[in-house]
């Protein structure tokens, strides 16, 4: 399993893996605004007074990932030549706040997940997993670790736009599986603040707030009615329609899909691992269940996956 794999490596590995992959996903984002120049001002829609952060730009330009991969390795590098624990240093590291602040801005837009393709969302979001990771917060509420969702998505980007192989990014792996975590490497988490100061305090606390903002955003604002949820279940039993959540694959690096198994004459969940498929679980579900769920579900979301609504 990815995750576990990740887990038995060392912060700095699992940094370098991140990095790795973000930057050899790079080209699909640069790849796509060089043909599409115009598509960014979409991007910077997305940033409005609501949700302008404190040190984050007011504009993001089409180098802005690649400006903040560069700012990330420069640190790391830093903070190396500095402290036999880098991640203290980074963790502290100023300079990569702003990348920070500005990258979260368009993700707390409700319109962020229809905004752009799959993969260019992978890329961005890749990049802003390893900043919260670094500096903000290790776990999701999915109790994956950022760094490992990081991993995921920008393995998911490459695999999605056949730019590698899964026996590829199994090798990438590989290069890694040596760099083991040593004990107390945890201990320098159990530290929220950036810094010491006051400032560096109430600028983690305003982000937390942020962050804890996007993580909880639920119920979309295009959320089916009673009557749909029915519709959308007939179709799932009636015609064989499955919802595929790329929202969740998006942040926890599961893929899972929902479905109805007439043989069982059941509702179904199944869950893959998205990269290297170490598991393929499968849950039923009543109707009730069945439908909470999908009444939490976007009806633009729905309907990309080819139900009628």
């Amino acid at each position: 399993m990815l995750s576990e794999f990740c887990n038995k490596l060392s912060d700095i590995a699992q940094l370098k893996l991140g990095i790795q992959l973000a930057k050899a996903a790079l080209p699909i984002w640069q790849q796509y605004f060089a043909k599409n120049p115009d598509e960014i001002d979409k991007l910077n829609e997305l940033i409005s007074d609501k949700n302008k952060i404190k040190n984050g730009s007011n504009r993001i330009e089409i180098q802005f990932p690649e400006r903040a991969l560069v700012a990330i390795e420069k640190s790391l590098k830093k903070a190396a030549a500095e402290n036999t624990n880098p991640m203290a240093v980074m963790k502290k590291d100023p300079l990569l706040l702003p990348f920070l602040a500005t990258s979260m801005q368009p993700l707390t837009n409700t319109n962020w997940d229809i905004t752009f393709t799959y993969s260019i969302r992978l890329v961005y979001t890749s990049i802003w997993n390893i900043l919260t990771w670094l500096l903000l917060r290790k776990i999701t509420n999915d109790n994956e670790t950022h760094i490992y969702v990081a991993i995921n998505q920008a393995a998911d980007a490459l695999m999605t736009e056949k730019i590698v192989t899964k026996n590829e990014i199994e090798n990438i792996l590989l290069g890694y599986k040596d760099e083991i975590r040593i004990a107390g490497e945890d201990v320098e988490w159990n530290s929220p603040d950036m810094n010491d100061t006051d400032a560096g305090k109430q600028e983690n606390n305003n982000l937390n707030e942020i962050y804890l903002q996007l993580i909880g955003k639920k119920n979309p604002s295009d959320a089916p009615i009673k009557v749909q949820t029915e519709e959308i279940l007939r179709q799932m039993r009636e015609e064989g329609k499955s919802f595929w959540d790329k929202w969740e694959e998006y942040y926890s690096g599961t893929s899972k899909r929902y479905m109805f198994d007439k043989e069982k004459n059941t509702y179904m969940r199944t869950e893959m691992d998205v990269i290297v498929a170490s598991f393929y679980n499968e849950y039923t579900m009543t109707e009730e269940q069945m439908l909470e769920f999908i009444s939490g579900v976007s009806l633009f979301s729905l309907r990309e996956n080819g139900f009628v609504i």
